[in-house]
């Protein structure tokens, strides 16, 4: 039986809060599986579901139950993520890679991201229609419009620290107003707004993210890091899916 790697301590937590999954999310999951089978993967659900196809398919995968309210709807879910007991939930480890199953993974950086010893990764969610039209200024255009802006580190795959996370979220509850907002723009854009709150997440400039993952525009950013794929990307399906059929071995609708 194949060993988990301990070192850097990290595991795959995947959200998932329905039974029937779309062919695209499985092939998310059986590629996650593959590419990422050193580490351990937990499966985060719903208290009242079991899931024992994929617990047939998939031995090794660990589920852990949370209260059925924190997977209805995406308010639910961000309030999931910005709960402290979730984060605690995981404290065995320094750092858990958020794997949502519209993510696509290809190869195994994952240990190298967590030596950089940032707090928070994900794709740097910026978008305009003109990142879509590959002219010679594109890559000035992206470039100019992501070094102004406090962008989104979009969270649905996000590698993120332990220790800091229960640091921020506890500092944060302890000062400010109940976060409404989507989960991963408190991590990202907040974090740098707020003093001293900029100071507890370490976070990556928006060059570095990219290499960790695309989201929108993916055509324009695969030309902006040299026409290289990241560790991952995320909502390949969502944006630009004919780029992605270049890559991902599935056909577009």
């Amino acid at each position: 039986m194949k060993s988990v790697r301990q070192d850097p301590s990290v595991a795959i937590v995947i959200p998932v809060y329905k039974l029937a999954l779309t062919e695209p999310e499985k092939l998310s999951l059986r590629q996650c599986m593959t590419v990422l089978s050193d580490y351990p993967v937990k499966v985060a659900k719903p208290a009242s579901l079991d899931f024992p196809e994929l617990r047939k398919e998939f031995p090794s995968i660990e589920f852990i139950s949370f209260d059925d309210d924190y997977f209805k709807g995406i308010d639910a879910y961000n309030r999931l993520m910005i709960w402290e007991g979730f984060y605690k939930s995981f404290s065995d480890y320094e750092y858990i890679l958020i794997y949502q199953l519209d993510a696509y993974v290809f190869r195994d950086e994952l240990a190298e991201w967590c030596r950089k010893g940032y707090d928070y990764i994900g794709a740097p969610s910026l978008h305009r229609d003109e990142f879509d039209k590959l002219s010679d200024a594109s890559k000035d255009i992206f470039a100019s419009a992501l070094s102004g802006s406090r962008f989104v580190l979009n969270g649905g795959l996000s590698l993120r620290r332990i220790p800091a996370f229960l640091r921020y979220l506890k500092i944060y509850n302890m000062f400010y107003p109940a976060w409404l907002g989507n989960e991963d723009m408190l991590f990202s854009q907040e974090a740098t707004r707020l003093i001293p709150m900029k100071l507890f997440l370490k976070l990556p400039t928006w060059q570095e993210a990219l290499q960790f993952s695309f989201e929108k525009s993916p055509a324009a950013t695969f030309e902006i890091t040299g026409r290289k794929l990241p560790f991952a990307c995320h909502a390949w399906e969502r944006y630009d899916p004919d780029f992605w059929a270049s890559f991902i071995p599935f056909k577009p609708l």
